[in-house]
Order: structure tokens, then sequence, then C-alpha cells
């Protein structure tokens, strides 16, 4: 038998928003999903709770293996040769694959023209704008221009060139004119005050939603593999316009819940409407379609002061410079999710030597938050500014924020929703062994998966609970 499977990455989603849409929606496609599918709770059990992350749980549910053997800690890691994404395996074996969009399928260089592989849109942490077929790379340079410039809030900002050569080509790039008449509209909306301009975001999923589409029912892959972070952005921002109830402090006003509780039911209502269409396509041409998150969100207790700022580093090297006293490094800024920014550099000494140095400054910062891993030549900083605070200081030498390279930007909404270890995992229009397991270790998924198309799993992958 010749199975094929359509995956849709759904980030830090819980089955517990799922439900909660199904109830308001019954007659929704993710309402027939529930109804109709194996439903199973994934969760990271090795990674602790209050240092989960996405880049390093789709490490682990990719991989089959921990965090501490795959050590994938940010986006623009280096990833272990010994222990591949499952998807790859999946391509080595022969059988035809298309990805968009999924986490650390950057930098795609080393794979992405082998003939298995017939759709390729890295994730949008890329360091360039590679893409299989080419015809895409100047939205890809779309979508990492926004990665970079759309942080903790939401610009305007685009490269208008690389947007009209987008909107040119966006019949050949399987774009519909509805959606693009819909992103004018929200465009208009935000611009007169109607809506709120993080909604932007959801503008990424509706774009690669009608590209995947075109390129799975144009190339017969065995496996096609689409990521989104919308419904997560969402989330995490306004998690207590949704289940205020869970808080036991009243964090927002009647004007703010007026304004932002419905966002996440809006992100989610564009995953579902993509849903059914997905829907029609697998039970057409006899493909399972699996709905599957790392891990989930739950709400942020600990959220007390509503800070009014938040600061996003313009300029790394302002604060490399005066966190290493003058002193000069080589290297190359990576792509990565503010509050992180990750520094690329040619060899894993000078990498070292920049680590040390800005470590020994870390003893003696005032009002600023700065955080430092390395993974070989790849340092990452985690930082912010005190906001209560306009002056800050570096072994007692004080500065201004922008003198340090960092932008005050206004913020209306905050982390409401917190990183959970329990995901979703969806398995529909496929024959599943029955389970009496809720809740599966996530590190089955990828052995799962590779059962699934017939191969062999890795000596050390976990065997399965459950069957795909």
């Amino acid at each position: 038998m010749n199975c094929k499977a359509v995956v849709i990455e759904i980030n830090e989603v819980p089955l517990k928003v799922l439900e909660h849409y199904q109830k308001l929606h019954p007659n929704s496609n993710i309402a027939r999903l529930l109804r109709e599918s194996l439903i199973l709770k994934t969760e990271a059990k090795d990674v602790a709770e209050d240092f989960l992350y996405p880049s390093q749980t789709w490490g682990s549910l990719n991989t089959g293996v921990a965090y501490e053997q795959h050590k994938i800690h940010w986006y623009n890691d280096p990833k272990p040769e010994q222990y591949p994404l499952y998807w790859k395996i999946v391509a080595d074996s022969g059988l035809n694959v298309g990805s968009i969009n999924t986490l650390h399928s950057s930098p795609a260089d080393s794979y992405i023209n082998q003939s298995n592989y017939k759709f390729v849109i890295p994730d949008c942490f890329a360091n360039n704008n590679l893409t299989k077929p080419e015809l895409y790379q100047d939205f890809q340079a779309l979508n990492t221009n926004a990665t970079s410039e759309n942080g903790r809030a939401t610009t305007m900002k685009f490269p208008r060139q690389k947007a009209l050569a987008t909107l040119v080509k966006s019949p050949v790039l399987g774009i519909k004119p509805k959606t693009l008449l819909d992103a004018a509209s929200l465009v208009a909306r935000i611009k007169a005050g109607k809506v709120n301009k993080e909604r932007l975001r959801n503008l990424q999923f509706t774009l690669l939603a009608d590209i995947f589409l075109k390129q799975l029912k144009l190339q017969d892959v065995d496996l096609a593999i689409l990521f989104t972070n919308h419904i997560a952005a969402n989330m995490h921002r306004y998690w207590y316009g949704l289940f205020p109830e869970e808080y036991s402090l009243q964090l927002y006003d009647r004007t703010w819940m007026d304004k932002f509780s419905s966002e996440i039911l809006v992100s989610v209502e564009l995953l579902d409407n993509f849903l059914g269409k997905l829907i029609d396509y697998c039970l057409l041409h006899q493909r399972s379609l699996i709905l599957v998150s790392s891990m989930g969100q739950a709400a942020n207790l600990d959220l007390k002061d509503i800070p009014l700022y938040f600061y996003k580093l313009k300029n790394i090297s302002q604060l490399i410079t005066k966190l290493c006293q003058g002193k000069q490094s080589n290297y190359q800024v990576d792509s990565a999710m503010v509050p992180q920014y990750s520094l690329n550099f040619s060899s894993e000494t000078e990498a070292q030597e920049c680590y040390q140095q800005i470590e020994d400054s870390r003893k003696y910062l005032k009002n600023i938050w700065l955080e430092i891993d390395i993974n070989h030549q790849v340092i990452t900083l985690s930082t912010n500014l005190n906001p209560n605070s306009d002056r800050f200081s570096i072994k007692g030498e004080t500065f201004s924020h922008g003198e340090l390279g960092y932008e005050q930007i206004p913020i209306e909404d905050h982390h409401s929703g917190r990183h959970s270890p329990e995901g979703s995992l969806i398995v529909y229009n496929s024959t599943t062994s029955s389970t009496t397991q809720d809740t599966v270790n996530y590190l089955e998924y990828a052995p799962a998966m590779l059962k699934f198309f017939g191969l062999d799993t890795p000596n050390y992958m976990l065997e399965p609970q459950f069957r795909v």
C-alpha cells in the first residue's frame, strides 16, 4: 500500500483551543476533524516546562530524540547529521517530499537540489532566499524580511520591490485573487484604525496556504508539510481575551477585551477554512491528514505588571561593542525570534572568545536583561531592557537605550499565554489502531511517521505506542 500524508504543523496549538472553537462552531471543519479523527495529546517530556521553546521542541518531535541529544536550542543552531529530521529520512528512502516553512528546514543548500524534494520554501529564519522552484524566491524574501522587522510588535515595513514582484507573479505562485483582496482589505482597515495591526501576522498563513495547496495539487508527493505560527502569536498576546476566567487578577478592562478578545478565534477561523480544502483533497486522493504541535500554550499566571514598552535590539553591533569593551568580532547576524538574536561566526574559536567576553560583562549589567547561549559557532542572545527605566549600565558606564542599539516599541498586549508541554496530534482519514492512551510522548511521533511510510526506524528512536 502506498501511504501518503499531508501534515500541518500548528505551532503551540493545544487541543483546548481547538475544542473551544468546536463548541462555538459545531459545524466547522475543526469540529469534523475532532469528531472523526484519532485525537492525542503530545507531551514534551525532555525539556523542563520553564525552559520550553518551540525551536527545541520541534527539533525533538521531528528528529525523535531528546533535546540533550540533538541540542537544537535556537532556530539557526546547527542541525545534527546523526539525528536527521524524519522527513529527511523519508526523502532519502526514495519517497517524494514537499515542505513549506517547517522549522529547521534552513539552511536548505545541502538538500534542496535532490530530486526527491519536489517543492521547498524553507523556514523564515533562513539566511538566504533559496527556494524550489526558484519562482518563490521573491516571496521568500518577503518572509525573511518580515521575520527580521516584525518582532514583538508588527510594523508595516516591507521591501516594496519584492512585494511588487510577488504580486505580479501571484497567479503562477498559486496565490488566489480573493486572498490578495482580503489582504488589501485588512491593510486598509488597519490603516483606518478599525482592526488590530497584529492581524498582519495572519497574512503569512493565508499566502503560504494558497502556495501549499497549489504545490500539493501540482506535485505528487508522498509527504507534504506546512508549518504555521499565526495562531501561536495570537495566543501569546491574547490568551486572556479568550480565557479570562483562568486568571485571578483582572489584567485588562472592557475596552481591551472588546478590542482584542476575538483575535485568537480569527486566526483559528483561517485555519478552519483551509482545513476544509485539505479534507476534500485528502478524501479524493486517499491521503491521511495530520495536524500536530510540538507543545502548547496555557494561561501565564505570573503576568501581573503591564509594561507600556518593549525594547527591540535594532543595531546588534552597538551592544556587542560595548559588552566586549570595543573589541571587534566578525559575525553574521542570522534571523531569530525576538527577543532572541543569533550571531554566526566563521569558527567556533571566534564564537567562544566573544561568548566569554559577553559572559564576563553580564555580571555588571543594570536594567539590562541578557541571557547568552552558544552552540558550536553560533551565539544567541536573549535580551530586553527594563521598561521602568530610561538609563542602562554596563560595568558602571551608563547609556540610553538608543546608544545601546535598542528601539523602544509601545505595546498594548502582553504575553498572557505561556509555553506548555501539552500539544496536539490529530490523524484524519487513516486506518488507526485503537489506543488506550490520551497522551503520548512526542518523541514517538517521528518513528510513527516512518512506520506509516513503511520505513525502518533508527535504533535511537522510541517504539511508538500508537499507529498512524
